[in-house]
């Protein structure tokens, strides 16, 4: 057996396609760290034993980073004489569906699990015994699956010669049980035999009920099946007919939308005549005003009024600062006529003091008194200056340049306020300016709301005959779409009257029954058939007819089963204790022959200073130390041991268990770097007990260190990083 070429394509390191070609004897795959050598090494043991239909997270992160499919792996070689070629495709997503494995052996070609199960057939061998004795994978020289010699024990009793023995002995186990259970349904089944019989006498007499019944229900059926034709035709008819009436209502509401569509329409292009000429006659002049025209008069009159307002307020300050005036003024004189009274009663009382001395004095004193009220009574300071009456003229100026403003913007409008003359007092008219410019603003203002509602009605009729034209942009198209709903209208009322049921004018009530009844013989029909396929199945699943002498034979025959059954048990148990002793012999056996083998290649890989090795009855490796004079363990943990001699002892293991096991299938060795110790005379050594081997068994190795000068087979050699 050899392997021929193996080509790669979006797995691990090798995004793109790379095809390796190795040759019958030794292939030395040469590279640096992470160039791809144990990626290599990974894609032919996957394209021996990896399922690409797995889901696991080791399968799936051998994808190339960013590829964007998945990886493929094919491979041919060589299998006991046989060509064989192998693909296999791991999807990037969805595997159990998408996974290809395709196998191509003597001309034929399968995929999925036949390829699968011919390939196993082909194989037959496990992927344990093969990284336990052909393949070494890097640093795991000295490790058979995380452990020493020892656990190969285990894996030679499940697969060594390909006898897989534990699960032999579980068949084994399995099947007696499995007899056993058969045993006891044969002693069920024989006291059965006689149950049987009695029930075989009573099964004529249910068989010739069950054909009766059979027969009846076939003519209820058959009956049955003619009147639901008749009422299924006829109410297809009925179906179409309504169809057509359901037809002929959807075309004369469309040809009623459509009608309508174009009468609104015309309408509103009729409208829209009406108000465009309304306009143009009634307020011609008022297009030409502003938008905001409105805005101006309205806040002109809130200005006017605001003036007004603070005119009104002005005036009546100046009305109080003139009568505040005036007092002061009466209050002056009444002050000179006391002191003007005082001055003349003192005068008057000089002419009294001689006359009547009492009266004098009197008239004395009420003028002291009049004297000193004029010169006590307080009069105020002189009149403040007129101020208002500048403030009144700016105010009589705003009010009167609001309302010409007002006014101009009223005679654009053409509405304009008559004053009457400026005669008799300046206010005479103000009531009559007021009521006259309010009944303008107010006839501007209605004929503003009436221009607008225009404005308005005439902007929606233009939004709906928009409208009308998106859903119908060609009126024209409209118009030929009406006639020809109108032809079809013409041509489904002339198919429903030329109907049949037209002319019998069946009643809604009448054929709902109808729709009803063939409702109802159907599921009376379909009630007929499951009973019919019941009494068929029935009548299928009785048992025939079975005479006495033919129990009794069967009596006899389930004796000699469980006679049989009985004799199978006693045959598996001896079965599973002779493959017991078997294995335990094989095990005996292969020590002897294991022993001279590891002998053969300890001297070409240690230089001739290790030559003889033991196995112990678990196959535990043991080499004579020639310096200790003793048969010592061969243990990674054990201090004679170097890792480079520990390796060298461990691979020449490696080998004889590849020949001891080895028959007509001479499995090619896989070996990733196992002399990583070895110094260089040993790796020479090493390197020349593979070109003897590879003249027998092909020979792959994976390293990292360079070879030296000589022919050492075919040599690939793969870049760095």
């Amino acid at each position: 057996m050899r392997f021929i070429t193996l080509a790669l394509e979006g797995y691990g390191r090798f995004r793109e396609r790379t095809v390796f070609e190795f040759d019958a004897g030794l292939t030395c795959i040469v590279g640096a760290n992470e160039s791809g050598k144990s990626t290599v090494l990974a894609a032919l043991l996957d394209a021996l034993y990896t399922q690409p239909t797995s889901t696991a997270q080791s399968v799936r992160e051998r994808i190339h980073w960013g590829h964007p499919h998945g990886w493929t792996l094919e491979l041919a070689l060589e299998l006991r004489g046989e060509s064989i070629r192998i693909r296999k495709f791991h999807p990037l997503d969805e595997p159990r569906r998408r996974a290809e494995f395709v196998l191509e052996h003597n001309g034929e070609t399968l995929s999925g699990e036949a390829a699968r199960g011919r390939w196993e057939q082909l194989w037959r061998v496990p992927q344990p015994v093969y990284r336990a004795t052909a393949c070494v994978a890097q640093r795991a020289v000295a490790r058979i699956e995380k452990g020493d010699l020892k656990s190969l024990q285990q894996q030679l009793r499940e697969s060594a010669v390909n006898t897989d023995l534990d699960r032999i002995l579980t068949a084994l186990q399995t099947e007696r049980r499995r007899v056993r259970q058969d045993i006891e349904r044969a002693q069920n089944r024989l006291r059965e035999t006689e149950q049987r019989l009695h029930a075989a006498r009573q099964a004529e007499q249910q068989r010739h009920t069950l054909r009766e019944r059979l027969r009846q229900a076939q003519q209820e059926a058959d009956a049955l099946r003619e009147q639901l034709e008749r009422d299924e035709r006829l109410l297809e008819r009925w179906r179409a007919l309504h169809e057509q009436r359901t037809t002929l209502e959807r075309l004369r509401r469309e040809a009623d939308t459509k009608q309508r569509h174009i009468e609104q329409l015309e309408q509103i292009e009729r409208r829209l005549q009406e108000l465009e000429s309304e306009l143009q006659r009634d307020f011609a002049a008022w297009h030409a005003l502003p938008d905001d025209h409105k805005a101006q008069v309205d806040a002109a009159w809130v200005r006017y009024q605001d003036a007004v307002r603070r005119l009104g307020a002005l005036e009546r300050e100046a009305q109080a600062q003139r009568s505040a005036q005036q007092a002061s003024v009466g209050r002056a004189r009444a002050r000179v006529g006391y002191a003007v009274l005082g001055l003349a009663l003192c005068v008057a009382s000089v002419p009294l003091w001689g006359i009547a001395p009492a009266l004098g004095a009197i008239a004395l004193g009420l003028g002291l008194v009049a004297l000193a009220v004029a010169g006590l009574w307080r009069t105020r300071r002189d009149a403040e200056p007129d101020t208002l009456t500048p403030a009144l003229d700016a105010a009589r100026r705003e009010a009167h340049s609001h309302w010409e403003q007002l006014t101009a913007l009223l005679a654009q409008a053409s509405l304009t306020v008559e004053t009457p003359p400026a005669n008799g007092a300046p206010d005479a008219h103000a009531h009559e300016i007021l009521q006259r410019l309010q009944h303008a603003l107010h006839c501007y203002s209605e004929r503003w709301n009436a221009l607008q509602q225009r404005l308005a009605e005439q902007k929606r009729l233009r939004d709906q005959r928009d409208a009308l034209h998106h859903l119908a942009p060609d009126p024209k198209a409209l118009r030929d779409r009406l006639r020809e709903l109108a032809l079809q209208i013409m041509g489904l009322e002339e198919q429903i009257r030329r109907n049949p049921l037209t002319q019998h004018d069946l009643p809604e009530r009448e054929l709902l029954l109808l729709d009803e009844r063939v409702q109802q013989e159907r599921q009376r029909l379909d009630a007929l058939r499951e009973e019919q396929l019941r009494l068929e199945g029935m009548l299928e699943g009785m048992p025939a007819h079975e005479p006495t002498d033919a129990l009794e034979l069967e009596h006899t025959r389930d004796q000699q089963r469980l006679e049989q059954l009985q004799y199978r048990v006693r045959l598996l148990e001896t079965a599973e204790q002779l493959l017991r002793e078997t294995n335990t012999r094989y095990l005996s056996d292969l020590r002897p022959r294991l022993k001279p083998r590891i002998e053969q290649h300890l001297p070409a890989l240690t230089l001739g200073r290790y030559t003889q090795a033991e196995l112990g009855d678990d196959l535990s490796l043991q080499v004579y130390h020639p310096e200790r004079g003793a048969t010592l363990p061969v243990q990674e943990d054990a201090a004679a041991w170097s890792a480079g001699v520990l390796d060298q002892l461990f691979f020449a293991c490696r080998l004889g268990l590849a020949d001891a096991l080895a028959d007509d299938l001479r499995l090619p060795l896989l070996l990733d770097d196992p002399f990583v110790y070895a110094d260089p005379a040993r790796h020479k050594a090493a390197l020349e007990l593979l070109m003897r081997v590879a003249r027998e068994t092909q020979v792959v190795l994976f390293t990292c260190r360079p070879l030296p000068e000589g022919d050492w087979g075919k040599v690939i050699t793969l870049g760095g990083v």
